[in-house]
């Protein structure tokens, strides 16, 4: 099974993500804020990393360039609640680094589907 960080400022979306996760017999990390990602990806090896979009202190556009700095070769994938965006010009520049773009709302079975697809290790 994969390690797995979560980064999302919304606890209860983020206690839900890293319970299901879990359950499937990922190892997860979550956290509340860009900072306390960047120091997770520190202290510990991941096999991929999720990223919110919106978050306070920072979303994904500015850390997904922070985070392949300090792991060039960990997945990246974008979630976000606003799906509509997912497909802006403005986002599609800004996270071109990203492996993947969902929605909040993708199910359980897909979100294992695609840590089995795109983290390191476990393919």
């Amino acid at each position: 099974m994969a390690r797995i960080l979560i980064a999302d400022d919304d606890p209860d979306y983020l206690s839900a993500f890293c319970e299901g996760l879990t359950a499937l017999g990922h190892v997860v990390t979550g956290v509340g804020n860009g900072k306390e990602a960047l120091k997770s990806l520190q202290e510990a090896t991941y096999d991929i990393v999720f990223l919110d979009v919106f978050m306070s202190g920072g979303g994904a556009i500015s850390l997904i360039h922070m985070v392949k700095n300090a792991d060039p070769g960990i997945p990246a994938v974008i979630i976000t609640g606003k799906a509509t965006i997912l497909d802006s010009p403005i986002l599609a520049e800004g996270l071109r680094l990203a492996t993947a773009k969902i929605a909040k709302t993708t199910t359980l079975v897909d979100l294992d589907k695609l840590v089995r697809r795109y983290a390191r290790g476990t393919s």
